[in-house]
């Protein structure tokens, strides 16, 4: 279905296709036009216009070359299709401190599975799956309260950044989580005696929990905020908030202590090169992204300043587009705190069509420098001989065009060779298959046909020990062996054969019906008086 428009490289804007999960939509054949009367404005074809046109003078892009990859910049002028522009620059390469610092947190950040939390804790696997998650206790009154950690989410496919997560086999729990879960055990022994007194239980009153006091564990559980957890799907990519306070400091420190930007003029440069910050859309929506990322604000549009770089910190996927939570380098009015992972006014929820890849250039002009850094084609043959065989054995090898067609189509699907048929059942006629029992002159090697193209060309010779079809007493001495004739054969006005009236083998009403004789090759001898 159409996914949207799509940024040539010469300019020129076309419509992209592709299949969307979760959009498959099955329409009525009769409800399907081949023209439409107003087409959607929207979603219209564009030729290329010219570069004067398309780039005026001051005109705001940006850099898609190697060096200085998404550095914002001017249009100053044009020459023989080509432009002049003013870019900001900075000397040396910038300095990539996400990924690193994303490397540092998972390798510091362990997750235990549950069945091992479970036995570390010494509590039942039914009380930690309890505990863990949203824990209803019948109080006075008739009214109940959550005395659970809330850590994890399955009915709603939620968890807690830097707590909980989802594997392939089960819950998992970090280090964090396992040092609250026994803070709650130590503060209230006898609240999880009574929970492992029925862990299969479904209903619990205050009588099930006694020497315990309800309203402490209340309170206790509103010190820790468990409310104020960051929830997010099961499924998305986040960072944690001391991660993301790590990227914070980092990216300020860099700020400060990083080289000026100064102002440099390209000359000649091509369209493909540029990206136009109105055209962000239909270029930049292809691009993948990890954590820790360094990004541009590339789009014209929005709540981000345009040309504010900053870190991705998560990622979240829906059926139309993919959002990214970023954490940029500076202030801006419209920013957030991501939940209350970093400061005020600097995070923001942004889809990955309003941002340029900056850690991973994908959308880099082609130039002789970069098609020098990409490494080679590489093609691994099937087998160390280099054939289309199993191991050592017989290789197979591409064969010539097969022969002209003749006879019919069914005839050719089945396998047969002209007007010949292979052998096999009680037939009617003579008429024998090529190469069917015998030795063909050819000499055939097992061949794998590359296309169905049939190609007038020179048939194939066989001559040797072809069996023909058995017959059923009509004495037709050539029934085994011998090599037909050439060419179609017609069953039409044909005289009966000489031998018809003498005596033979055959089970039929006639004579001989395997034949007088057994040739190798060549032709039939005459039948004997």
């Amino acid at each position: 279905m159409l996914k949207g428009l799509k940024k040539m490289d010469d300019g020129a804007t076309i419509k992209e296709y592709a299949v969307i999960p979760g959009q498959d939509t099955d329409y009525a054949s009769q409800v399907v036009v081949d023209e439409v009367i107003s087409e959607d404005q929207r979603f219209l074809e564009k030729a290329a216009l010219p570069v004067e046109e398309e780039f005026p003078v001051d005109d705001r892009i940006f850099f898609l070359g190697d060096f200085n990859y998404g550095r914002p910049g001017l249009v100053e002028g044009h020459t023989d299709h080509k432009l002049q522009i003013s870019l900001s620059t900075i000397k040396g390469k910038e300095v990539e401190f996400g990924r690193n610092i994303v490397h540092d947190s998972k390798n510091t950040t362990q997750y235990t599975p549950s069945f091992a939390v479970a036995k570390m804790l010494g509590l039942h696997p039914l009380v930690l799956s309890k505990i863990t998650s949203s824990f209803q206790v019948s109080a006075v009154g008739q009214l109940r309260v959550n005395l659970g950690l809330n850590l994890k989410f399955e009915g709603k496919k939620l968890k807690v950044l830097g707590y909980s997560r989802r594997a392939d086999n089960g819950w998992e729990f970090s280090n964090k989580a396992i040092e609250l879960i026994s803070t709650y055990m130590t503060k209230f022994p006898h609240f999880f005696a009574g929970i492992q007194r029925k862990p299969q239980g479904n209903d619990y009153e205050v009588s099930d929990f006694p020497g315990t006091s309800i309203k402490e564990i209340v309170a206790w559980l509103k010190t820790i905020e468990s409310k104020n957890f960051e929830k997010v799907p099961l499924d998305a990519e986040q960072l944690d908030s001391d991660t993301v306070m790590a990227i914070e400091q980092a990216a300020q420190h860099a700020l400060v202590n990083g080289p000026q930007p100064q102002r440099t003029t390209l000359k000649a440069v091509p369209r493909s090169a540029l990206l136009k910050p109105s055209d962000a859309e239909h270029r930049c929506g292809n691009q993948k992204f990890a954590l820790g990322d360094r990004v541009v604000y590339v789009a014209d549009s929005g709540r981000v300043p345009i040309a504010t770089r900053g870190t991705v910190v998560g990622i979240s996927r829906t059926p139309r587009t993919t959002l990214l939570d970023v954490l940029f380098d500076v202030t801006f009015m419209s920013g957030t705190t991501l939940g209350e992972r970093c400061s005020p006014f600097r995070g923001s929820t942004v889809p990955i069509a309003s941002v340029l890849n900056l850690t991973n250039k994908q959308l880099i002009a082609g130039s002789r420098v970069a098609a020098e850094k990409r490494p080679a084609p590489t093609s691994t043959p099937l087998t160390t001989n280099g054939g289309y065989g199993y191991g050592r054995g017989q290789q197979y090898r591409e064969s010539g065009p097969p022969p002209p067609l003749r006879g019919s189509f069914r005839g050719a699907v089945s396998g047969q060779r002209g007007n010949f048929t292979p052998r096999g059942g009680r037939g009617r006629g003579g008429f024998t298959n090529e190469n069917t029992n015998g030795n063909s002159s050819d000499n055939a090697t097992p061949a794998i046909h590359s296309s169905m193209v049939i190609r007038d060309t020179t048939p194939v010779n066989t001559t040797g020990n072809a069996n023909g079809t058995r017959g059923r007493g009509n004495a037709f001495a050539a029934a085994r062996g011998g090599s037909p004739a050439a060419g179609n054969v017609a069953y039409n006005n044909v005289p009966p054969p000489s031998a018809l009236d003498s005596r033979g083998r055959g089970r039929g009403r006639g004579g001989r019906g395997r034949g007088a004789s057994r040739g190798r090759g060549g032709n039939p001898h005459p039948p004997q008086a």
